[in-house]
């Protein structure tokens, strides 16, 4: 009941200040605002749709979109957004960027006057403190000599402008341990997998540095979005790539909304605002308002 409660409370927090923001220009400060749609969002393990949006029903009124629906996968999300399902297709902003780089009728947005801020991590069970430890070390490691400043140019930047991806060959080595990791396809350019089902990508280059740095072998499992915890919790992986809403410089102080019970979560490795994509020829595009 307390995790309930705190969940609710990080919900309506996070997303308080983003959605009074979402106005019509044309609807002023008198007038109701106009609703264009609903928002699509990849599902949530502690939460359902019905939840959610009873929740943040009060908050809803002062959005330009009636409610949120959720989405298994990315691609179910994009094509609700082109048959006009949805309005706004709500995630990070470098999917968002890859998404409208890939696609003419689509363009990218910012939801609010001051954006939430996610921030990306590993989630692990919560009896692997010891390994999350050891990879959060790393991770501190690759943020101050710049290894993960040089993947995002080569992995999301130099994607985003047109490059493919390169596949990543891990480092062998012979009896050590194997982790196994997730990879769902669902935030390219940094969680990827290709048409032929090969994960690519920033957090692909991401784990094999960390592995490599730590003598350890790789598996990559390729899991959807809305499987990652039972995944997790029944040991087809023993991490996932997990994005929260937070802050990059005090991330133990975040309010984790969907992090299942028993699992622990390294230190983030980057901080990317939430964004919006819509179709260039959607009414919503005319209704931003920017910083």
């Amino acid at each position: 009941m307390k995790r309930t409660v705190a969940l609710i409370l990080a919900l309506m927090m996070a997303l308080c200040a983003g959605l009074s923001a979402c106005v019509a220009e044309e609807a002023g400060n008198t007038g109701a605002v106009q609703k264009y749609g609903d928002i699509g969002r990849l599902s949530k393990l502690n939460i359902t749709e019905d939840e959610l949006n009873d929740v943040l029903k009060d908050i809803m009124v002062d959005s330009i979109c009636n409610r949120y629906v959720f989405y298994d996968t990315m691609n179910d999300m994009l094509m609700a957004l082109n048959r006009g399902d949805i309005v706004v297709l709500e995630t990070d902003q470098n999917t968002v960027r890859y998404i409208a780089s890939r696609n003419d009728n689509i363009v990218d947005r910012p939801p609010y006057m001051n954006p939430n801020m996610l921030i990306f991590c590993m989630l692990l069970r919560g009896e692997d403190t010891e390994l999350r430890d050891q990879i959060s070390e790393c991770i501190a490691g690759m943020n101050e000599d710049g290894t993960i400043e040089a993947m995002k140019q080569t992995y999301i930047e130099d994607v985003i402008a047109g490059e493919d991806p390169e596949a990543i060959e891990p480092q062998v080595f012979q009896g050590a341990k194997t982790i196994k990791v997730a990879v769902t396809g669902d935030r390219p350019p940094m969680d990827y997998v290709s048409a032929g089902g090969e994960p690519l990508g920033f957090n692909t280059a991401l784990i094999a540095e960390v592995a490599k740095r730590l003598e350890m072998n790789i598996e990559l499992v390729n899991v959807t979005c809305a499987a990652r915890g039972i995944a997790l919790a029944t040991g087809v992986c023993d991490i996932v790539f997990w994005m929260e809403v937070g802050d990059f410089e005090n991330w133990e102080g975040a309010d984790f909304e969907d992090q299942p019970e028993n699992t622990v979560v390294t230190e983030p490795y980057m901080s990317v605002p939430l964004w919006w994509a819509v179709l260039k020829d959607s009414p919503v595009v005319n209704v931003y308002r920017d910083k």
